[in-house]
């Protein structure tokens, strides 16, 4: 059964016969897949009040920290690939609808540290269950074990296009300490 990239490719290999459309095959359908997959994910976001999927990623980033649910803005921005200033929007926004806080980083005395309030614990924990509902349901038409297999071909992808895990020393040293 075909798709839309299918006819595309076809249509350019008429009027190119001579070049390789391969690669289109898996990159258009993958950002086809993302663009149907965000806007699943932005309407989830809009039913919880939020103006779009970023939001909803910066609450729930928070509670998988872990009590005390916080983070740095620079650990948030880098888990999900923000400038600092695009992270800086999201949280202005967040702290007005009262889901977020900012405090003091007792660690850095010019940093802050974002933390979950009550109510953005609770609007995160609810969302992550929709969220995780709504995956399941987006690749419903893949057996689990074809689940699998992409899960593995994307890592293997995303880690050739240089997406890897951040350094985080397993020892830190203080600051200002002899």
């Amino acid at each position: 059964m075909d798709d839309r990239i299918d006819s595309i490719i076809r249509e350019w290999q008429e009027r190119r016969p001579k070049l390789d459309f391969s690669p289109l095959e898996v990159v258009a359908r993958l950002i086809r897949a993302a663009h149907f997959l965000q806007d699943r994910l932005d309407r989830i976001a809009e039913a919880y009040g939020l103006s779009h999927t970023g939001d909803l990623d910066v609450l729930t980033d928070l509670d998988r920290a872990g009590p005390p649910h916080q983070r740095t803005p620079s650990e948030l921005a880098e888990t999900l690939l923000l400038t600092t200033g695009g992270m800086t929007v999201r949280l202005n926004r967040l702290q007005r609808a009262g889901l977020i806080e900012r405090l003091p980083n007792p660690r850095d005395g010019r940093g802050v540290l974002v933390r979950l309030t009550p109510i953005g614990k609770e609007l995160a924990e609810d969302a992550l269950a929709t969220l995780l509902d709504t995956q399941a349901a987006s690749l419903g038409t893949l057996q689990p074990s074809e689940q699998v297999d992409l899960a593995n071909l994307l890592r293997t992808l995303l880690r050739g296009l240089g997406d890897t895990p951040a350094f985080r020393p397993a020892i830190a040293v203080q600051r200002g300490q002899s």
